[in-house]
């Protein structure tokens, strides 16, 4: 292991779509790194000394703890500035900002509408936490606690998964408008931004990429299978399988 690579720790959940894009970050710009896969629930026993906040990701930059995946890719440019994933020219850059930010939110709508899908929660809590050893049996015993935790932490409720159902539906719609239909297009440009990134990782779970956390996790039935496969074909569908095909 190099030195830089000990010096920086991501501290993230494997299948988040938020760690996802902060992965993508340190990735495109060739940032050694190392993970640490804290557990759910328990990580808020570090994510509060690190970096103050009760969510993941948080990048430990040397003395440096970035907490939220958005600050994280802000510090990244301004601190790692090869291959700049912000356009120098200024009404561009703004658009980079806004669709970041805004891609970021809709993120939650993404992870709300897909826990509401589920109907097999074994074949997901398996996915989410296979990488974590078995401490005698307490993570298979933690599962009930993480289901229950997971629906009321991001409000899984049937009238916010319809919104969030919708609100997903008209992000969906952006990347369209911003491609004119076109999935070899840039959302702002003519390269890769901090956009593209947001979008496509905080939607990837809905397509699952070939290579990402989320291929080949199953737990919800044939009627959601059918609405996923119809988003596939659509254009920004195939936008975001073309931006981990060509990108990540």
């Amino acid at each position: 292991m190099s030195e830089e690579h000990a010096m920086r720790t991501l501290y993230q959940f494997p299948i988040s779509h938020y760690c996802e894009k902060t992965r993508w970050h340190l990735e495109h710009k060739g940032l050694e790194y190392r993970v640490d896969n804290l557990f759910p629930g328990l990580h808020r026993f570090k994510s509060q000394r690190l970096a103050g906040i009760r969510t993941l990701p948080i990048l430990q930059d040397g003395d440096q703890s970035i907490g939220d995946s958005t600050q994280i890719a802000l510090y990244l440019e301004q601190h790692y500035p090869d291959k700049p994933l912000l356009p120098t020219d200024a009404k561009e850059r703004q658009q980079v900002l806004e669709l970041e930010e805004r891609f970021d939110r809709l993120g939650v709508h993404v992870r709300r509408w897909l826990y509401g899908q589920i109907k097999d929660w074994e074949s997901v809590m398996h996915a989410m936490l296979k990488v974590y050893r078995p401490l005698l049996g307490l993570r298979d015993l933690m599962k009930p606690v993480l289901i229950n935790g997971v629906q009321k932490l991001y409000g899984v409720t049937p009238q916010r998964v319809a919104q969030s159902q919708a609100e997903l539906l008209e992000g969906l719609a952006l990347i369209e408008s911003r491609i004119q239909g076109d999935p070899s297009r840039y959302l702002v440009g003519e390269q890769l931004s901090l956009a593209d990134i947001s979008a496509a990782a905080l939607f990837a779970p809905l397509f699952t990429p070939a290579g990402t956390p989320w291929a080949g996790i199953a737990g919800h039935d044939g009627k959601t299978q059918a609405f996923l496969d119809e988003l596939h074909a659509h254009p920004a569908g195939q936008w975001v399988l073309r931006r981990y095909a060509a990108d990540r």
